[in-house]
């Protein structure tokens, strides 16, 4: 998170996966060298983080308990108001306040004065407050999506698709087949998140290949947007051996969640009345059938042609983690695998 600014996608602003609340790693938007300490602050120095854009980071958590305990409210109250007198003639823009849900009754003194939750995680919630009256707040939202994936497996030997019925929600409701699906964890890849589903729901080691498809879609849960993609997965090798020396493929549904599950028909999945009557989810279900025409052709071991690429084989989004160069760490980018 940043003090101010919002990210324009190519990683020069901060995100909420690299912000200097969560302590992971040094975040992007932290200056090579903080200011110096301004020692009329009532909070010590180990407690506050400056970035690039003027903004600071009072992180309640980095403070000893035994002091943080002191704190009520009524000091509290006292101590952010010289705080902020100090920020404003000091020109900081952006003010963000982390405070670990122990100490919850100091969000109420730091609401009077102007700060509002930016966003909440088990354990700790996010205040913010703009601090220059005569511009509007440049301080980005909180989240705003979750990302979910579907696992399209296809057995190689019958062309049928994994697919499974769910014991509870809207799926069960309507006994409905549908892909393994589910939504990433935090600092999850997209193609981690698809493996993963594949072997809690199902019992299944697979391998990420390519992204077939992807769908954004808004108003959901407390007005979240939801970003799907559909992931096309292969069985690990040890499947493909088995299956040549006359074996089968064990499926093992997750008991709490997973009614059932089996290989079906493609055209019997996609004929189903809910998918028939969207025309959404009937155009993800024709990327799905071509991903899954005459036999999967995986891109990560085609060859590939135009002719390939005109019979609807081997197309979509591969995934590859590349280090990002100008600081520590690797990020996932997904490229058209015909590129």
């Amino acid at each position: 998170m940043a003090g101010c600014g919002r990210d324009d996608g190519h990683g020069t602003t901060a995100t909420t996966t690299t912000s200097p609340l969560n302590g992971v790693r040094k975040s992007i938007d932290e200056p090579d060298q903080a200011p110096e300490h301004n020692p009329l602050l009532p909070f010590p120095e180990s407690s506050l983080r400056h970035d690039t854009y003027n903004g600071v980071t009072l992180d309640l958590t980095a403070l000893p308990e035994n002091e943080l305990a002191e704190i009520d409210a009524d000091r509290f109250d006292d101590m952010l108001g010289r705080a902020l007198d100090i920020w404003t003639a000091e020109e900081r823009r952006g003010i963000w306040i982390k405070v670990p849900t122990s100490q919850a009754h100091l969000i109420a003194p730091a609401a009077r004065i102007g700060f509002d939750f930016q966003h909440a995680e088990p354990g700790y919630c996010v205040l913010t407050k703009w601090i220059p009256k005569e511009t509007e707040s440049r301080l980005p939202n909180g989240p705003t999506h979750q990302v979910g994936i579907g696992a399209l497996v296809i057995h190689p030997l019958t062309g049928k698709m994994l697919a499974v019925q769910e014991r509870t929600g809207p799926a069960a409701k309507r006994k409905l087949w549908k892909m393994p699906t589910g939504l990433t964890d935090p600092g999850e890849d997209i193609s981690h998140a698809a493996v993963r589903e594949l072997q809690e729901e199902t019992g299944l080691e697979c391998v990420f290949d390519h992204i077939v498809c992807f769908r954004q879609s808004h108003g959901g849960l407390f007005g979240r947007s939801d970003m799907f993609f559909v992931c096309l997965c292969r069985l690990a090798p040890k499947y493909e051996e088995r299956l040549n020396n006359g074996g089968e493929v064990e499926l093992l549904p997750q008991e709490e969640e997973i009614l059932m599950a089996d290989w079906i028909d493609m055209e019997d999945y996609a004929s189903q009345n809910v998918w028939r009557e969207s025309p959404l989810y009937k155009e993800m279900n024709r990327a799905m059938l071509r991903a899954a025409k005459k036999g999967i052709t995986y891109a990560s071991t085609a060859e590939g042609s135009d002719d390939d690429d005109r019979e609807g084989k081997s197309h979509g989004f591969v995934a590859k983690n590349l280090p990002v160069g100008f600081r520590p760490g690797s990020n996932t980018i997904y490229v058209s695998s015909k590129l």
